[in-house]
């Protein structure tokens, strides 16, 4: 099911240019990751699909084919206070603001809020506060805060960012199996590694999109790297794959007179 369609986007920010020309069409059977370096308009990207910046400030299209409503949003900076006083299940009530006012849950949103928290594997701690848990279980409760809509996509902005690599893989595990649920998952991550493990598309975004497909499969292919003098694209996708099916390809043998030839053998005496 096509979840979203964006055509010729661009977007400026005080007569900054943001993002340019961005097309992506996206299938909830499709694990997408967006990767690229920061201000590049990775995180812009994910409030346009959300509706938090005014449509003024944009041209092109976006088509969505669910509500606002059942989009999840996990976004960056989750770190709790220490003085936070919430429960772990107030916390994932919370996402049923907008469905439901602040505070006027009934058992269909407790209901709704336990499933999540069994989604995450956390229906055991829904009575701690969320200040005693670690960044691992945090994350996780955002997570299960942004199911709990019964959401359709779910949009996370560098949710491994603070984590460590058994926590980050944890993380990655857990939005796979959400995904197999037919739930449309679209990450921001900078771990090239773990992207490449677990995502069929991946975006690389810096003010233009260009999107590498089959990722897996093109590990077994012969070395190619995509920077052409039309496009300059060079990521650390290129970096670890030997190639890779991009929207983006340019010329074979251009691509290899654009690389630095190799340093010669001093001959020994």
């Amino acid at each position: 099911m096509q979840l979203f369609n964006i055509h010729n986007l661009s977007f400026a920010y005080e007569r900054e240019c943001v993002l340019q020309n961005v097309n992506l069409a996206y299938e909830s059977k499709d694990f997408l990751a967006i990767i690229g370096p920061n201000g590049g308009g990775k995180s812009t990207l994910l409030k346009l699909l959300l509706g938090l910046i005014p449509p003024k400030l944009q041209s092109g299209k976006i088509a969505l084919n669910c509500k606002i409503a059942e989009i999840g949003y996990v976004p960056q900076s989750t770190q709790a206070n220490a003085n936070f006083p919430l429960r772990v299940l107030e916390v994932v009530l919370m996402g049923r603001v907008g469905k439901k006012r602040f505070g006027f849950y009934d058992k269909e949103d407790k209901k709704a809020a336990f499933e999540a928290l069994k989604s995450v594997g956390l229906e055991n701690l829904s009575e701690r506060k969320i200040s005693d848990l670690s960044m691992g279980q945090r994350q996780r409760v955002f997570i299960a805060r942004a199911l709990c809509r019964e959401c359709k996509l779910l949009l996370l902005d560098e949710p491994t960012a603070s984590l460590d690599l058994q926590n980050a893989l944890q993380i990655f595990e857990l939005l796979k199996s959400l995904q197999k649920r037919d739930i449309g998952v679209v990450i921001v991550c900078h771990d090239t590694n773990l992207v490449l493990s677990f995502a069929e598309k991946i975006a690389y975004v810096n003010k233009e999109l260009f999107l590498h497909q089959n990722t897996q499969e093109a590990q077994k292919l012969e070395f190619l790297k995509h920077l052409s003098s039309t496009h300059k694209h060079f990521c650390d996708i290129e970096m670890s794959l030997n190639s890779c099916e991009c929207t983006h390809t340019p010329n074979t043998q251009e691509v290899r007179d654009s690389l630095p030839p190799k340093p010669s053998k001093t001959p020994k005496k």
